[in-house]
């Protein structure tokens, strides 16, 4: 008898949540980057955007795995350190802390990356796929940023 019930109620929910329409969330764009570290072990970073969600329902950006370049450098990958969860009918600012490790840098490749650690500002880029949705309903969203970021604060 439960899983008559648990069957049906999940038919109805589909059903009734399907015939929904969802507005597009906005990503208003990157307000700032914050590079906390930048090494030859990695770098990490506290990256500021506002997103805006015109809907009822609030969703979560799951950890995510994106390419980042620096100054043109191929750093290999970067990810999303925990999940962010998007409030409903809103328009905000969201922090995201992102890490990466240099593994996959050549030996040429550091001296660069030094010199960059230790100018006044760099060009970062990200390009990959971000992760977001609610419960079992999931959809990736390509991302491809590049912005000249000041490293004065390291």
């Amino acid at each position: 008898m439960k899983k008559y019930l648990l069957i049906t109620f999940a038919f109805f929910s589909i059903v009734f949540t399907s015939c929904k329409s969802y507005e597009p969330v906005a990503f208003s764009g990157i307000e700032n980057i914050n590079v906390t570290s930048l090494s030859q072990n990695g770098i990490e970073a506290i990256v500021t955007a506002r997103v805006k969600n015109p809907n009822k329902v609030g969703f979560t950006i799951y950890r995510s795995e994106m390419d980042i370049s620096v100054a043109g450098i191929d750093a290999g990958k970067v990810q999303l350190d925990k999940r962010v969860r998007i409030k409903a009918k809103s328009e905000e600012t969201y922090t995201f802390k992102i890490k990466s490790d240099f593994s996959n840098l050549s030996m040429s490749d550091m001296p660069r990356l030094m010199n960059i650690a230790m100018s006044k500002h760099a060009k970062i880029g990200l390009k990959g796929d971000l992760k977001a949705g609610k419960l079992f309903v999931k959809k990736t969203f390509p991302i491809d940023i590049t912005k000249d970021v000041p490293l004065s604060g390291m």
